[in-house]
């Protein structure tokens, strides 16, 4: 089998969870008899570079190359990043048997997309994700503002490639909970297949340990627990207890809410403990020091307050210590209470108090004998053997299962049931309107037009409607178009875009429509696309694409599925060039003529949304929008946009009322959302920013990669 693993994090310039799974899977799959590719990120290398490791082949990519780098986020551009070396690789290589992701960071996101919008290669790709650390969870545990941009659109993303992946792995039970309070998700559709555990076999005789020696091990991050294992121990020094806490783990850990590092702030909360000896930070550490810490340890103390299932868990019991961890995550499933290790529960008062004291009073020969069946239990249970077994065999069987195409895109949520079921047509090409709202036009008109017969998508007819243009010049332009086969020009009263569109819709005749502005373009390949998704989904009404900024102006508008509650907040979609099955668009997305000042094309959409038509994004530049000083869009004011938003906003309050919650969290995380256009950046609050742009986003990388840039720009954030 030919199995490529994409990761955000593979040794050596990584550690942590998922680098160790990974270089353990690549391993096991290798040892089992299957072709592995490794595919991760190398800023050093300046192509697309493979190289023969002893078991895997390693290609690297340098996602600042990615033509997305300039204009969208870091999260962002990764995952467009991965799916392009992915596609240079399927070119050169053909498709893989399998790809595996994880679902962090949502690396997987665009490849998915394209999997699931019928592009070559893309769509005969077998992708099975493996749940890591999803940051919507993780993020929340740890104190982090998880509406806060880009910190919610990474979610969106993780929560796309859970939904659209063909097979979904769980290495634990208590994930999978965990994640289905904060997405809708088929529980029964996740297989548990623990992560995979290689034991050295040169390691020493640990069965020796220094009695009341305990050791934290993990990230120094909330959500592995080391603010509440400092307060146990806090209470229980306070008692009287008189041994010492070591904590194993450092590395660059922001804690938001004191906006400082978290070693920097445990370290000021607990002065006295410190100078006292009775607590010792030991900071990250290689390997080879860990484990010399680690074998010396009466107790290996692993407290999370949310995990999936911990390698510090599988490393501890391998090396025959006994582990006292917390029953809020995996772990709890790896350790037998009393048998293998120890549990206790962050729910129940002294829980922990009461578990240390209880191991600690335990005999040497108890405690090895815990430390013997531990080590039994992971050499057993997690060996590469076994796991490699169960996971080729359950992928195999999942891919035997599943019939057919899927006519039901995969979207993270679902609204309700749109009224009627859009009729299907035989034709394999049905036709296809372009409507073209048309007011005196007449300097733009013909490249529109000359854009259109370039489509490779046939047959189309194009409706022109003629709202009342004023200037002769402008209504001599559409004379040449007259009596042309493909082409019908509709005369009507100056009543404004809002009518000329509808009456467009009324008088088409195709079973697909489309709006082009008289000033725009479309790229050829566009409307063949958009009725590809079309026709393959029975809950896709409407496809859209990113914009090209041309004439006055220059750019690229990125554009995303419009789901909500982010489409209620801002227009996420190219809604004046999208492409419609008609009857859904006639049924509910008319244009409004109510809306004076513009945004009635994305009044439409959220109409669509609102009465269960649901639409997609090409992720590529299809459409090209033409920028004019004069235009409409551009004379907007704010007075303008907030009576249109609100003309909106009451006019679906049923609909916005679903997502009230989550739009007053978006609302006070990031401001008004007019004032955004890309989710996958960083912004600052209005009126507390000093940059802006690409610069903005290149200061905050930099800083973030540097610890002491990064400690001394929070120090200042402090005192600002």
């Amino acid at each position: 089998m030919k199995y490529w693993l994409i990761t955000s994090e593979f040794p050596p310039a990584y550690g942590g969870g998922i680098s160790t799974y990974c270089m353990a899977t690549a391993k096991m799959l290798k040892n089992a008899g299957h072709e592995v590719s490794v595919i991760t990120f190398d800023y050093q290398v300046s192509e697309l570079t493979l190289s023969k490791e002893e078991s895997y082949t390693l290609v690297r990519f340098n996602p600042r190359k990615s033509i997305t780098s300039e204009f969208i986020g870091y999260e962002a551009n990764l995952s467009f990043s991965f799916a392009q070396a992915v596609k240079i690789l399927m070119e050169r290589e053909g498709v893989p048997d399998i790809l595996e992701s994880q679902e962090y960071m949502g690396i997987a996101y665009y490849l998915l997309q394209y999997k699931w919008l019928k592009y070559p290669l893309f769509k005969d790709l077998k992708v099975v994700l493996t749940l890591h650390a999803p940051s919507f969870l993780y993020l929340e545990y740890n104190k982090v503002n998880i509406f806060r941009f880009p910190y919610y659109w990474i979610g969106e993303m993780e929560k796309f490639c859970i939904k659209a992946a063909d097979i979904t792995i769980s290495p634990s039970k208590y994930l999978i909970g965990e994640i289905s309070g904060r997405m809708e998700l088929n529980e029964s559709a996740i297989k548990v297949i623990p992560n995979p555990y290689g034991i050295n076999a040169a390691l020493p005789n640990t069965e020796s340990f220094v009695k009341g020696k305990i050791v934290f091990f993990g990230k120094l991050t909330p959500q592995k627990g080391c603010l509440e294992v400092l307060a146990y121990f806090k209470k229980m020094w306070d008692s009287g207890f008189s041994h010492p806490l070591l904590m194993i783990g450092g590395g660059n850990h922001l804690f938001h809410p004191e906006e400082m590092d978290m070693i920097d702030y445990l370290k000021k909360k607990y002065t006295n403990e410190i100078a006292s000896g009775k607590l010792e930070f030991i900071g990250s550490l290689p390997p080879d020091k860990i484990n010399h810490v680690i074998d010396s340890a009466h107790l290996i103390v692993i407290p999370s307050v949310v995990d999936n299932l911990p390698y510090t868990v599988f490393e501890a019991m391998s090396r025959k210590k006994v582990v006292l961890a917390s029953k809020q995550g995996g772990q709890c499933e790896v350790i037998a209470d009393g048998v293998d290790g120890f549990l206790f529960d962050h729910m129940v008062l002294d829980s922990f108090q009461d578990k240390v004291n209880h191991i600690l009073s335990l005999s040497e020969e108890k405690i090895k004998a815990i430390g013997q069946k531990a080590f039994e239990k992971i050499s057993t249970n997690y060996n590469e053997n076994k796991i490699a077994s169960d996971k080729i065999a359950w992928i195999q069987e999942s891919l035997a299962n599943q019939s057919g195409t899927n006519a039901v895109f995969p979207f993270i949520r679902k609204l309700g049931e749109a009224p009627l079921t859009i009729s299907k047509t035989n034709e394999s090409n049905p036709l296809l309107s372009i409507i073209i709202p048309y007011y005196n036009m007449g300097n733009y008109i013909d490249e529109t037009i000359d854009s259109l017969f370039k489509s490779t998508y046939q047959p189309f007819e194009i409706i022109i409607v003629n709202d009342g243009s004023t200037h002769l010049k402008d209504i001599g332009a559409l004379k040449k178009y007259e009596g042309k086969p493909e082409i019908k020009i509709i005369h009507k009263k100056n009543e404004g875009l809002s009518l000329a569109r509808n009456e467009g819709a009324k008088a088409a005749k195709g079973h697909y429509i489309a709006f082009l502005d008289a000033d725009d373009c479309i790229e050829p390949s566009y409307y063949t696309k958009a009725i590809t998704v079309l026709q393959a989904y029975q809950n896709v009404s409407f496809v859209g694409c990113w914009a090209n900024y041309f004439g006055d102006s220059s750019g690229i508008w990125i554009t995303y599925n419009p789901e909500p509650p982010y489409i209620l907040y801002h227009n996420s979609v190219n809604s004046s060039a999208l492409i419609y099955k008609r009857e859904a668009f006639l049924l509910a997305g008319l244009n409004d003529q109510k809306m004076i000042y513009g945004m009635e094309d994305y009044e439409s959409v959220i109409s669509l949304l609102a009465n269960g038509f649901n639409g997609v994004v090409l992720p590529e530049t299809l459409w090209n929008y033409r920028v004019r000083k004069n235009s409409m869009a551009r004379l907007f004011t704010l007075d303008k946009k907030q009576y249109l938003y609100r003309l909106i906003a009451y006019k679906h309050k049923q609909f916005y009322a679903i997502f009230a919650a989550d739009l007053v969290c978006l609302y006070n995380s990031n401001g008004p959302g007019m004032l955004y256009d890309n989710p996958t950046l960083f912004y600052e609050l209005p009126g507390t920013g000093f940059l802006s742009g690409k610069l903005k986003q290149i200061v905050i990388e930099k800083i973030k990669s540097v610890p002491f840039l990064r400690k001394t720009a929070l120090k200042i954030k402090r005192y600002l």
